[in-house]
C-alpha cells in the first residue's frame, strides 16, 4: 500500500501539465496542421493510386488529420469544433516530437529532419519516429478495413522507410499478418465508435487498449535506437512508455484542450547527459518536475515488476474513482475542475 500512495502522488505531478481550456482551438494545432488537407485526394497520385510517404511529417500528419475529419461527426455530441475527439492526442503527440526535435536522425549520419537542410523528414533511425509509425499509419489503416473513413485500401499505397523495412509493415493484410493484436484493437475501437450505444467512457477504454496494444511491438523492436541518445533521453524514452500504461488506466481523455496543457510539462528539447532533472536550467519548474516524477515512476515500476501497475488498475477500475483521480490533480494544479468529458 505505501508503494501505491506513492505512485499516486507520483502520477500527480507527472500528469501536472493538464488541464486548462483553450476559447480558440485553432491556436492549439499541431505543426503544420493547416498545411495539411485531411482528404485522401491531398496526397499526390501516381498511377491511379495516391502516394502516402509516412517518413515526410507532412504526410504523416496528413494521415492524422484524415482520422480526426472523418471521425468528427462522432464525437459532436460531446463538444463543438470537434475539440472533444479523442484522437487529439496522437497528433499532439507527434506534434510534440517534431517540435522538441526528436524526430531528426539521431545518429548524425544524415541531414533528415534538420531545419537547414530537410526539416520535413522523419528519420527511420529516430527511436520516437518508429515507435510514433504504430501509432499513426497502423489506426489508420485500421479505420480504413473498419470503413468509417469511406476509403479503400486499393486507393493508396504506403512508402518504406530507407532501411530495416521488415521491421514495419504497409497495408492492411500485412499488418494483420506482422502485428494482428494492434489492428484488431483499432479496429475494435473505430467499430465502437460507430455504434448508437457507444459512450465516452467506452471510447476512452477502447482508445486506451489499443494506444498501449500499440507499443508493445515497436518498444521491443527498436530497441537498439536507444544507443543513438544519451542516457537521460534513453531514460526518459523508457520511462515514458512504462508511464503510458498507467495513464491508460486512469483513461485519461486525450482532448485537444487537455492534451495541449499535459504537454507543457514536457521536456523541449532532447536530453543530454547533463541534464538532471530537477535542475535542469533552461527547463521549467513544471518540466523539471514531470521528468523527476517520470524517474521515480519508472523505479517503481521496476521495483515491483507488475504488482504496482495492477494496483493502479484495480484503483481505476470504476468511473467513479477516475472522475475523482482527475478531479484531485486539477486541483492540485489550480485548475478549474471539469466534466471528464469535456
Amino acid at each position: 500500500m505505501a508503494v501505491l500512495a506513492s505512485w499516486v502522488w507520483v502520477l500527480i505531478g507527472y500528469l501536472s501539465a493538464a488541464v486548462a481550456e483553450n476559447s480558440n482551438p485553432s491556436s492549439l494545432y499541431p505543426p503544420f496542421w493547416e498545411d495539411t488537407s485531411g482528404e485522401i485526394s491531398g496526397f499526390a497520385l501516381e498511377d491511379g493510386k495516391y502516394i502516402i510517404n509516412p517518413w515526410v511529417f507532412t504526410d504523416r500528419m496528413g494521415l492524422y488529420k484524415i482520422l480526426l475529419s472523418k471521425t468528427a461527426p462522432y464525437f459532436a455530441k460531446y463538444g463543438p469544433e470537434n475539440e472533444q475527439n479523442l484522437l487529439w492526442g496522437l497528433p499532439m503527440q507527434f506534434g510534440w516530437q517534431y517540435r522538441t526535435g526528436r524526430l531528426v536522425d539521431p545518429t548524425g549520419r544524415t541531414t533528415c529532419g534538420y531545419k537547414t537542410f530537410d526539416e520535413l523528414c522523419v528519420s527511420v533511425d529516430s527511436w520516437w519516429a518508429d515507435v510514433n509509425y504504430f501509432l499513426s499509419v497502423l489506426p489508420f489503416l485500421a479505420a480504413v478495413d473498419s470503413g468509417i473513413l469511406g476509403i479503400s485500401s486499393d486507393e493508396f499505397t504506403i512508402l518504406p522507410p530507407p532501411l530495416d523495412e521488415s521491421r514495419f509493415c504497409y497495408n492492411v493484410s500485412d499488418c494483420k499478418k506482422l502485428v494482428g493484436e494492434i489492428m484488431d484493437s483499432w479496429t475494435t475501437f473505430f467499430q465502437y465508435m460507430q455504434l448508437p450505444s457507444s459512450d465516452f467512457d467506452g471510447l476512452l477504454q477502447h482508445l486506451w487498449a489499443a494506444h498501449t496494444a500499440s507499443l508493445e511491438y515497436p518498444i521491443s523492436v527498436f530497441a537498439d535506437r536507444y544507443a543513438y541518445y544519451s542516457e537521460q533521453e534513453e531514460n526518459f524514452e523508457q520511462n515514458w512508455a512504462i508511464a503510458v500504461n498507467y495513464i491508460a488506466a486512469a483513461y485519461f481523455p486525450t482532448t485537444l484542450n487537455r492534451t495541449n496543457s499535459f504537454q507543457k510539462g514536457l521536456p523541449p528539447r532532447v536530453l543530454y547527459d547533463t541534464d538532471i532533472p530537477p535542475f535542469i536550467a533552461n527547463f521549467t519548474s513544471l518540466q523539471n518536475k514531470v521528468l523527476l516524477s517520470l524517474t521515480a515512476l519508472g523505479d517503481i515500476d521496476e521495483l515491483t515488476g507488475s504488482l504496482s501497475l495492477n494496483a493502479w488498475k484495480i484503483l481505476m477500475s470504476s468511473k467513479f474513482a477516475r472522475e475523482q483521480f482527475l478531479k484531485v490533480f486539477e486541483a492540485f494544479l489550480g485548475a478549474p475542475t471539469s466534466n471528464i468529458n469535456s
